[in-house]
């Protein structure tokens, strides 16, 4: 007991570490904050910034992956379980683009350039959550004869790489100018992808094992 009492509050500081720091980032910049900066807003001490994290760019990753954890989120919501097919691509792409308009100022997180072995391992670990969500939420449509078999694993990997970089330009680089037309026409991508003649009519061109 008294062990998880103590992961309880490892964790809760890490996250208020990470709090704090997506505010400085998003109001400041990464280049602007420092770690005093972030361990003044967490209100904890310098020192315990540096027990969670090595340095600002190890925060600076931390954060990243917060924001990949958010969107993985979305897709883990049993209601959306609940639904059937036809109303899940305009629930994954509203989902989606909520998060994103909510951390807007920090999706350019998404393109973080992962440079170690450990960053790449926590972005792949991260990655899993989203795909292995998208794919559950697609085999569930299979099973119940929905769709035709397909691969779920690679449409899964390919829509989150495709919604990563749409909330990039739509959100990082263009401030949300053209929400409206990026999000009208990601969900007319989607739902072409899953409505079109091949899974609906059972032509698949991939079967369920690849």
């Amino acid at each position: 007991m008294e062990s998880d009492k103590l992961s309880d509050e490892s964790r809760s500081k890490r996250d208020a570490i990470l709090v704090a720091a997506r505010t400085l980032f998003a109001k400041k910049g990464y280049e602007e904050t420092t770690i005093a900066d972030i361990a003044r807003e967490a209100n904890i001490a310098v020192g315990t910034v540096y027990l969670y994290f090595r340095n600002k760019r190890d925060v600076y990753i931390g954060v990243a992956i917060d924001i990949e954890e958010m969107i993985a989120a979305t897709f883990r919501d049993p209601e959306l379980l609940k639904l059937p097919f036809v109303q899940i691509p305009r629930a994954i792409v509203d989902g989606i683009f909520r998060v994103s308009r909510e951390h807007m100022n920090l999706i350019s997180f998404l393109q973080v350039d992962m440079q170690t072995s450990e960053e790449m391992s926590q972005h792949k670990h991260t990655n899993e959550h989203i795909t292995c969500s998208l794919a559950k939420i697609f085999q569930g449509a299979i099973e119940r004869g929905e769709l035709a078999p397909f691969n779920t694993e690679m449409y899964s990997q390919i829509l989150s790489l495709l919604g990563d970089n749409i909330m990039y330009q739509c959100f990082a680089v263009e401030k949300g100018e053209r929400e409206e037309l990026y999000h009208t026409y990601f969900l007319e991508v989607v739902e072409r992808l899953f409505f079109g003649p091949s899974l609906r009519d059972g032509q698949a061109n991939y079967s369920k094992d690849g």
